[in-house]
Formats: structure tokens, C-alpha cells, sequence
């Protein structure tokens, strides 16, 4: 259990009571009980809905002592305590009490919404004489959410799964990890309307999640809305139960399944239009993971499932049914594109958004004038100044955004002596972010002067607003009164949507950069540092991945960069001089690969398959490259070649009197070998810095003319 969430406990440390309303009788301080709540509580005044004292006077005692536990809930909680709507509560419960022609619900609990709206309204007939404004009946019941779910989870005596509404910041007993990225209004197993599959839904993930196996993100986001699918799709079918009993269909049910689970309109809530035309096959494979986990888990437990759930048609799942319905998401894995920019954020995209920053940190009674690339507009403040400064430092760092909205306010520390003297004087830090995601990754960075620039100035944001430092860099701003609860993740992303449609940022195609998607700030932080050479080994260290192959996943493959990584290749050598790079240049870097193809005096580039037939012939044969690195040795060799044809030439004729015949063997072959270097010498002189092919041979090889229509692959198609 985290410090979020408020943990009530009885003043004597005993947890297990008889009577769940003895629990709530001993969670309650003395000043909470009643029936006049506000005297003797610290902060009332600004804690309470404009300083108003609780008023129980008239109220049944189990009815009173439930409305005292969640006032007093929301004070620990944080929230305000909504004095003036829980006094209208007590109102209507103390007349229906002595003047309602009904009795009344033993609990809140047990109240359902509407009943609560009709006795509701009698109250403001009777009491008023007119009828209850909607607003009336939409906020009161909405002022105490949170605290009647805590209430619920309070009261209930059996294993926390067994609601039909799973909420940690009201549920406690709820298990979480100790930076656990919290998110919406938790999840409703309750929705599933089928009873066996609602039963099997919360008890497997409840149990996965108190064993490990799970984490509540993934329950929240992957595993409860793919299984609250799977209910829905089943009521579509004659018989529910044929999912588990018949074998046979497997195949044809599963693939049933995908055909109605890739349907937009599916995927929502009723009355609710989909976002979008077609739904990506990543995410039907993800419920039918989810789906298969289910099923291998019943059958895994068989026995202790039928002890828990009763007799369900579970008990005749084929332990070959949870692999048919993995082998259909195998059989419809998509293959990542060649090209894949779209998570890629590109420079004219990031100068909109750095110049519209100061739109975000504004009051809204500012005015904020913005110039950028042409466009020139004045736009409202947002007063949002840790939205500005979160928005930044997941630009700067590529951080997730439950890491950064959830890190530690003090998440600085010194680097270390070796990285301070690798950074030659300039400013670095080490920045402890909130790794959540996986849990042997490391979760720390360095970072430079501009980070920590935007860390310390939000620093100092919080303590002036707080007093203090609070346990989160980025507090959350309302309903926050101790500090302890982070910043909303739906919170950010509202506000960066609100941001996107005033802001309008474009990429350099013109197509829109819709900021609440910040994971795309991510992609593009890991992305650039790969193209700046960082090795695979520091880039998944940095990003914080278990595993070199995500964070090549995180690198997207932009055309643009290839291209410029292709030119790079051309441009400069060791001593900065620049490089013509030719077909013979190229053909020359694969001898790097066969020892064998290097020459004292230059490469041969004979085809590794086959074989040379020349013997020691190498000047005069047309495979044979060198440059100017062999010119020492070619020239010593026609020094000496030369030198020796001299020498041999003056013995033959002192020996037989004439001179040597020029189609002598040894003259011809010596000859020739002189004639070539110097060819290659010529050669060699006449394009320096350039490495020649076959200069020495009788006809020399050089590069074959070809004709390319350069525009026919740019026309329109037709």
C-alpha cells in the first residue's frame, strides 16, 4: 500500500471487527462524530465548502455515522469536504425519516442513484414547493463518488475483488507498485453482464494482481476492457456458454471474434461514436492475449475455481482452447514498416511548440503575442505552468509521461567525478525519474543545464504554492491539500489537447501534431540520439529499456536520414580532406572483408568465387587497384624493375654479342610489368586523391557508361 490513498484504521490497530459500522464508529475522531461537525477540526474553514459546520441533527444513527466517515474521508483524502451538499443529504435523510411515505435504505451502499433522485425530488417539492433543478440531482450525487466508493470498500467484508468497482485511491487493500501511474476512475468489472463471466473476470485478475503476475496499468489498460469486450461479444451469441464447452468451434468462434472486435463501433461505449474508421491489429491481438490468459488460468486452477466460482461452464474448458485463441492473434502480427516516421516530431514541428510555451504558463486574463515561422497570433494564457514545464521535460529527456508527472520532488543528485570531468565544464546533473514500466530498468539519467533549469524553477513553483517541498515534483493542484497526490495524467493530457486546437502545430508536411500524444516526444528524443551515434548499449541504458530490441523499436526509420546518413559516406576522410567516391572506391571497401585480395603494392578486385590465372601479373591486370597510399612502392618498384632490365639487357649482349630480342620471355614480361607502373604512376598523377583500376592493363577498365532516366521514378502515377 502507497502513502496516496487514505488508509483508516481503528484507534486501538485491530483491523477485524464484527459489525463493519464499529470499524466506521473507531475510524472517526471524536470531533467527526456529531451530530455538529466543524468545531475543534484544524483548517475547517478553508478545508470545509466555505466554512460551513455538518449538521446530523435528525438523521438515523447508521445513515449519520456513514455521512460523518465520508466527510471525514474527504478531509484525509485531501478534497474539500462538501459541508453544504452533505447538510442538504442530512436535510432530505431527516425528513424522508419522519414525514417520507417510504423507509429508507439501510446504507448508502445499497442506495441506487435513481431511487436516490426520486426521493430527492420529494424532498425539494415538499420542502420548497418547486421541483429539484438537474443541476441539483447531477452534483450532489457526484460530490460524494469517491467517498461512497471508499465507503463501500470499508464496509465490505469479503476479498477486495469481489466489488463490482475497483478504485485505489478508495480501496486500499487494492494492491499497487510504489510508482504505480494512476489514472481515470479505476475500472467497473461490474459492467460485464454475464454472471459466470463477471465472477471469472474479477477473480483471475484479482488474484494475478495480488500474486505480481499483473500490474494494475496493465489491468486498467489492456486486461479489464479487452474481457469487458469479450462479455459484450458473448451476449451477441445464441449460447454464451458454447466459448467454453465446444472444443470444435474454437477456430471459427475465434475468428469470429476478430472480424467483431476489429469494428470501431465495438470497441466503445454505447452511445458513444469511435474515434476512428479501423482499429489497429495490434489491439485485437491484445484482447485476444488477454482472452487466452483468462482461459489458461481457469484451467490452470480448475479445482480452485470451481471452489471459488461454483459450477460455471468453465469447468469444461479444453486446456487446447486458450492456444487456438493465441494462435489467432500470431497468425495477424503486422509488419512494421520500412519507413516509420509518424511517431517522429521534426524541427518545424518542435520551434511551433517552444514558441508557444509561454501561451501555457500565462493567467488567462493574459494575453500572450506569438511569432513563429510567419504565422503571428495572440492567444488567452492557459495558467498551466507545470503542464508548460512537464511538457518540456519530456521533450528534453524522452521520458514516459507517468515518469515525469509522478518523479520525486527531489530528483537531483550530483553526477559522478568521471562524468563532471567527461562533460568539460558544463553544467550536468543525474535526474531520478518515476521508472515505472519495468521494473529492472535503471531509473536514472544525465542531464544537462536546461533541465535542470526547468526542475528547479518548478521547485520553487511548489513550495511557494505548497509552503513546502511536497512528496511529488508536480503536485496535483486541486483537491491536493497535503501535497500527496501527483499530477493527473487525464489532467495533462487535457490540458496539452486544449493547447493543441489554440497552438494548431503542423510538422513540415502540414499535417497536425496533436500534443496530448506525448509519446511521440519519446520517439523523437531516442530516435536523434541514435542518429547522432550513440551506441545500441548507451541508447538502451538511457532509455531505460530491458532489451536493445525495444529501443530500436522506439527508432523511427526516417528517409530523410538515410539519405543523409548516404551523403555523410561521401563527404570527408581521416585528415579532412574531401572524397570522390567512385564505383571503383566502392568496390574497393569490400577487400576490408578478404585478406587475401591485399597486395603489397595496391587491391585486387577479383570476385571472391573466382580464381586468378595471372599469376604475379598484377600491374597489367584490369581488376588491380592502388593509389596514392602505394606511391613510395610503386615508384621503388619501377626503380628497380627498371634498374634490373638494364642490368640483364648489358649481360646478354657482353655475353652473346647482340642485343636481347624485345619478344624475349623475360624481356617481355619485365617490359610490360615497367610499361604499366608507368601508367599507373601516370595515371595516379593525372586524378590525385583517386584510386585507379586497371591503369597498368593494355585497355584500360574504367567505368562503364550508362544511361538512367533520373525522373521518370518523380512523375505522377496516372
Amino acid at each position: 500500500m502507497t502513502d496516496d490513498f487514505l488508509a483508516l484504521v481503528p484507534a486501538d490497530g485491530t483491523e477485524s471487527m464484527s459489525d463493519p459500522y464499529r470499524r466506521l464508529e473507531s475510524d472517526l475522531p471524536v470531533e467527526w462524530r456529531g451530530p455538529l461537525i466543524g468545531p475543534g477540526i484544524e483548517n475547517w474553514v478553508a478545508r470545509s465548502n466555505g466554512g460551513r459546520k455538518i449538521d446530523l441533527a435528525g438523521v438515523p444513527e447508521r445513515l449519520g455515522l456513514e455521512l460523518a466517515w465520508m466527510a471525514y474521508w474527504q478531509y484525509r483524502d485531501g478534497a474539500e469536504v462538501m459541508s453544504y451538499h452533505i447538510n442538504q443529504l442530512a436535510r432530505m435523510l431527516a425528513w424522508v425519516a419522519q414525514y417520507g411515505p417510504t423507509q429508507l435504505p439501510s446504507s448508502w451502499v445499497d442506495w441506487p442513484e435513481e431511487e436516490f433522485r426520486r426521493f430527492f425530488c420529494r424532498f425539494r417539492e415538499a420542502t420548497t414547493g418547486r421541483p429539484a433543478p438537474a443541476s441539483a440531482l447531477r452534483l450532489i450525487p457526484s460530490c460524494l463518488r469517491y467517498a461512497q466508493l471508499a465507503l463501500a470498500a470499508r464496509l465490505h467484508e469479503g476479498p477486495w475483488w469481489m466489488l463490482d468497482r475497483w478504485h485505489p485511491r478508495c480501496d486500499p487493500r487494492i494492491p499497487l507498485r510504489e510508482r504505480e501511474p494512476l489514472r481515470g476512475d479505476g475500472c467497473i468489472p461490474g459492467d460485464a453482464q454475464i454472471p459466470w463471466v463477471r465472477q471469472a473476470v474479477k477473480w483471475v485478475l484479482g488474484t494475478l494482481l495480488e500474486s505480481g503476475a499483473m500490474t494494475w496499468s496493465t489491468l486498467l489498460t489492456a486486461r479489464m476492457p479487452a474481457l469487458l469486450r469479450l462479455d459484450c461479444w458473448l451476449r451477441t451469441l445464441p449460447d454464451p456458454a458454447v466459448v467454453a464447452t465446444d472444443l470444435g468451434q474454437a477456430s471459427s468462434l475465434t475468428a469470429e471474434f476478430r472480424r467483431w472486435d476489429s469494428v470501431p463501433a465495438n470497441r466503445v461505449r454505447s452511445g458513444r461514436a469511435p474515434r476512428t474508421d479501423r482499429v489497429a491489429p495490434v489491439k485485437v491481438n491484445t484482447d485476444l492475449f488477454a482472452i487466452a490468459e483468462l482461459m489458461s488460468f481457469l484451467v490452470d486452477h480448475r479445482q480452485e475455481a470451481l471452489s471459488v466460482l461454483g459450477p460455471t461452464p468453465w469447468e469444461r474448458l479444453d486446456p487446447a482452447q486458450p492456444a487456438a485463441w493465441r494462435d489467432q492473434a500470431h497468425r495477424h502480427m503486422a509488419r512494421p514498416p520500412v519507413l516509420d516516421d509518424g511517431k517522429y516530431v521534426d524541427d518545424h514541428a518542435l520551434a511551433q511548440i517552444t514558441a508557444y510555451l509561454p501561451v501555457l504558463s500565462a493567467s488567462r486574463e493574459e494575453l500572450v503575442p506569438v511569432s513563429c515561422q510567419g504565422r503571428h497570433d495572440t492567444l488567452r494564457g492557459r495558467d498551466e505552468p507545470q503542464v508548460m514545464r512537464m511538457l518540456l521535460l519530456q521533450i528534453l529527456t524522452g521520458r514516459r509521461a507517468s515518469e515525469i508527472l509522478r518523479c520525486d520532488f527531489d530528483c537531483l543528485s550530483p553526477a559522478t567525478d568521471r562524468a563532471v570531468q567527461a562533460a568539460e565544464g558544463e553544467q550536468i546533473a543525474r535526474f531520478c525519474y518515476a521508472q515505472s514500466k519495468i521494473g529492472k530498468a535503471p531509473d536514472t539519467i544525465l542531464v544537462d543545464a536546461e533541465v535542470v533549469a526547468v526542475i528547479h524553477e518548478q521547485q520553487q513553483w511548489v513550495r511557494e504554492r505548497f509552503g513546502g517541498p511536497t512528496r511529488y515534483l508536480f503536485p496535483k493542484r486541486k483537491a491536493n491539500a497535503d501535497g500527496h497526490k501527483a499530477f493527473p495524467r487525464g489532467s495533462y493530457a487535457e490540458a496539452l489537447l486544449v493547447f493543441s486546437d489554440l497552438a494548431q502545430i503542423t510538422d513540415s508536411a502540414g499535417r497536425p501534431v496533436q500534443l496530448s500524444h506525448t509519446h511521440r516526444f519519446r520517439h523523437t528524443r531516442l530516435t536523434r540520439l541514435a542518429e547522432l551515434g550513440l551506441p545500441v548499449h548507451v541508447l538502451q541504458r538511457y532509455a531505460g529499456h530491458s532489451s536493445p530490441e525495444m529501443s530500436m523499436h522506439y527508432i523511427a526509420r526516417r528517409d530523410e536520414h538515410a539519405e543523409q546518413a548516404f551523403v555523410a559516406t561521401r563527404k570527408f576522410k581521416a585528415d579532412g580532406s574531401l572524397i570522390a567516391f567512385t564505383r571503383e572506391d566502392h568496390d574497393g571497401l569490400q577487400l576490408f572483408n578478404r585478406a587475401d585480395r591485399f597486395l603489397p603494392n595496391g587491391f585486387c578486385l577479383l570476385p571472391p568465387l573466382q580464381l586468378c590465372d595471372k599469376g604475379n601479373a598484377c600491374l597489367t591486370c584490369g581488376v588491380f587497384v592502388t593509389d596514392d597510399s602505394h606511391t613510395a612502392a610503386l615508384e621503388r618498384q619501377l626503380a628497380e624493375t627498371s634498374a634490373l632490365i638494364e642490368r640483364t639487357t648489358s649481360a646478354f649482349e657482353a655475353r652473346h654479342g647482340v642485343p636481347m630480342p624485345a619478344d624475349n620471355v623475360w624481356l617481355a614480361q619485365r617490359t610490360a610489368e615497367r610499361d604499366a607502373l608507368l601508367k599507373l604512376l601516370a595515371a595516379m598523377a593525372a586524378a590525385p586523391g583517386r584510386a585507379v583500376q586497371g591503369a597498368g592493363a593494355p585497355t584500360a577498365a574504367g567505368p562503364v557508361p550508362v544511361e538512367i532516366d533520373t525522373t521518370r521514378y518523380r512523375r505522377e502515377p496516372r
